[in-house]
């Protein structure tokens, strides 16, 4: 009798075991991992988003540099509309032989394309490789020129600002 009990009572603990707490606590556990599956796909497409969020900020400032550095007909006007998206860094290497003098020459120039290529360094530093067609009028004569410019972005104060301006080559 005591052997039928205690047989009993281990297969009434095997029963338990088996049903309740390892179905409980296994059932519980997938539906953990599961959700936290969920979640991580969830925080991916998040993270997708902000970065092509910022990416796509970082090229709008690109471009906003190149269309105030090359779209003006009052060539004053232009340093201060450049000097509105570049550190003092990115506007001394925009301007190095910058002349402080009132310009007396009519001079006027268009943006006619741009195409950029960009590489982010990380969070707050990005790196464009720029193609850039601008026709520049002077003494009523036009010249279209084609340059290779690169650019390096940097993000001060939550804003993406041009922080270096290398001409590389022109065609």
């Amino acid at each position: 009798m005591n052997k039928l009990i205690v047989v009993l009572t281990c297969g009434v603990l095997l029963i338990v075991y088996t049903f309740f707490i390892k179905g409980i606590t296994g059932h519980s556990y997938n539906e953990k991992i599961e959700s936290m599956n969920k979640q991580n796909v969830i925080q991916k497409k998040k993270i997708e988003e902000l970065s092509q969020t910022m990416n796509e900020r970082s090229a709008s400032e690109n471009r906003a540099f190149f269309e105030a550095f090359f779209n003006y007909t009052d060539i004053d006007k232009r340093y201060e509309k450049v000097r509105k998206v570049t550190t003092e860094k990115g506007f001394a290497f925009a301007f190095p032989s910058r002349s402080y003098q009132k310009q007396t020459v009519s001079v006027k120039s268009e943006l006619l394309s741009l195409e950029s290529y960009s590489k982010k360094i990380d969070h707050s530093h990005e790196l464009f490789l720029n193609v850039v067609v601008v026709a520049i009028t002077a003494n009523s004569v036009t010249t279209n020129q084609t340059l290779i410019i690169q650019t390096s972005l940097i993000k001060q104060n939550n804003k993406w600002l041009v922080d270096d301006v290398q001409v590389k080559g022109n065609g």
